[in-house]
């Protein structure tokens, strides 16, 4: 996820600002070999920084990565299997195709829904200009349809950089996160369109490139209701006014109620921002108008098949990195929670769904651009990523199939999914597998622990079984409209 800690937050901890006015690859005292953003590129996680701070992704963090370069990825000029992943690596890879079997995403495409006629877009700074290039490779390589792109530019969208440039860490890392969130949808969603809302990182001193962003997510939503969203970036709550995300959380608010859906990931540093034991969560994850995805981990053998039950995306490896999952200190727990009070008090909690994204499941991408296994290259490769930055747009793809079912604008599914899960036994026979293991502790912060039934580390669930979860969802969103 970018954002301090792998996800894209304002704070972004994804994208962040040299000055507060724009993005830039300004290195600071936080960016240093040895900070949260190298240990996330050891794990294989996309961290970019913060949105509304000056920590960008810089050489430095990508060079003190390279002792751990194995762990995270090489350009092969062929995707690893999985058997060759477990033998190289200790862990298991998998690609996206995998990854729909053992949701039984597979089962729903062969029942004819697939995302044809839904849209899913994908908001983000400065993108990749070899997207289509690169999603077209994966997609032979796995016998998927051509994926159907489109790329919009809101603003001068500077050329890529050479590997040399300053600037190159962060516009790689943002190409890569664009060509994972593309990946990721396309593989649950085969037939969804794809739109790209690529902003030049443009903003002021108080909302950073937000503003340009939203509007661009506005603008697109008037012209083509019922959209899906998936944003894998975000900012951390802290060391910014309360009254910055009340502004900028009323946007996400209008698009809601424009008939968009939008899917957000929810941090990759557990319930901290990667450097301090401090409890803190990202917005827009916080925000009750999205659908907060936190990562798990999946158990799969060579074929996709689930040799054990999911769990939480835990720390097991000691690098400071696990699912998202906390309680906002912003916005106040929202209509749908009400049934989950117990545990969030008056508080929002950041975990409405989950997704694989733990750094011992991670899946396969072909991405020209790239990051991670300490180098930073443009010849382009096959690499393993992990982070709800891969856990957001499998959602988001799950939901295109879910809008396909309707027929109508999911707006905000949240209500929906609560009112399903609320009944357990509907639950498990509509597809809805709950996670009951796992915690997103990391050094000096417990974080929290998974439990019977929704809980802030997991939310609801995860798709036990797509081909169910998918018209009970539909059915479900139709009585909540």
């Amino acid at each position: 996820m970018l954002v301090g800690s792998g996800t894209a937050v304002v704070a972004a901890t994804s994208t962040g600002t040299s000055t507060a006015a724009s993005v830039s690859a300004q290195s600071t005292a936080a960016d240093r070999p040895g900070t949260d953003l190298a240990r996330q590129l050891q794990a294989g996680i996309l961290a970019m920084p913060d949105l509304r701070h000056p920590r960008h992704l810089t050489r430095a963090d990508v060079t003190a990565a390279r002792p751990n370069a194995a762990a995270a990825g090489t350009p092969a000029t062929s995707p690893p299997t999985t058997a060759e992943c477990r033998k190289t690596y200790q862990a298991p890879c998998f690609s996206g195709l995998q990854l729909a079997h053992a949701y039984r995403a597979d089962a729903a495409h062969r029942a004819g829904l697939t995302g044809r006629g839904v849209t899913v877009v994908l908001p983000t700074i400065w993108g990749s200009d070899r997207l289509a290039e690169d999603l077209a490779l994966y997609s032979r390589q796995y016998h998927l349809p051509a994926p159907n792109i489109e790329v919009h530019h809101y603003g001068k969208i500077p050329p890529m950089p050479a590997p040399d440039d300053p600037m190159a860490p962060a516009r790689y890392e943002y190409a890569e996160e664009t060509t994972l969130d593309a990946t990721a949808i396309h593989s649950i969603a085969p037939d969804a369109r794809i739109v790209v809302l690529a902003t030049n990182g443009q903003g002021d001193e108080t909302y950073g490139p937000y503003p340009a962003i939203l509007a661009a997510m506005r603008s697109y939503t008037q012209a083509h209701p019922g959209v899906i969203f998936s944003h894998s970036y975000g900012s951390l709550e802290t060391g910014t006014p309360n009254a910055v995300w009340n502004t900028l959380d009323r946007s996400l608010a209008q698009i809601s109620r424009l008939g968009a859906t939008m899917v957000v990931s929810n941090g990759d540093t557990g319930d901290t921002d990667g450097q301090s034991a401090d409890p803190v969560v990202p917005w827009p994850a916080s925000s009750p108008h999205v659908t907060a995805v936190a990562g798990t981990g999946v158990h799969l053998d060579d074929n996709g098949n689930r040799l054990s039950p999911d769990t939480v995306w835990s720390d097991t490896h000691g690098l400071g990195v696990a699912t998202g999952g906390g309680l906002s200190a912003i916005f106040g727990r929202p209509t749908y929670q009400d049934q989950v009070k117990g545990q969030v008090g008056n508080h929002r909690a950041t975990s409405d769904f989950a997704m694989n994204a733990d750094v011992d499941s991670r899946i396969i991408v072909r991405s020209t651009y790239n990051v991670l296994g300490g180098t930073i290259s443009n010849t382009g490769g096959w690499y393993r990523i992990a982070g709800t930055s891969e856990a957001a747009p499998l959602t988001a793809g799950l939901l295109a199939l879910v809008r396909q079912a309707a027929g109508q604008p999911l707006g905000n599914i949240n209500p929906a999914l609560y009112a399903l899960a609320a009944e357990p036994a509907r639950a498990k026979a509509a597809g809805l597998l709950d996670v009951t293991s796992g915690c997103n502790a990391v050094a000096g912060n417990p974080g929290y622990c998974a439990r019977t039934g929704w809980d802030i580390v997991s939310g609801n669930g995860t798709a036990g079984d797509t081909r169910r979860l998918v018209p009970a969802l539909a059915l479900a969103s139709r009585h909540r409209r």
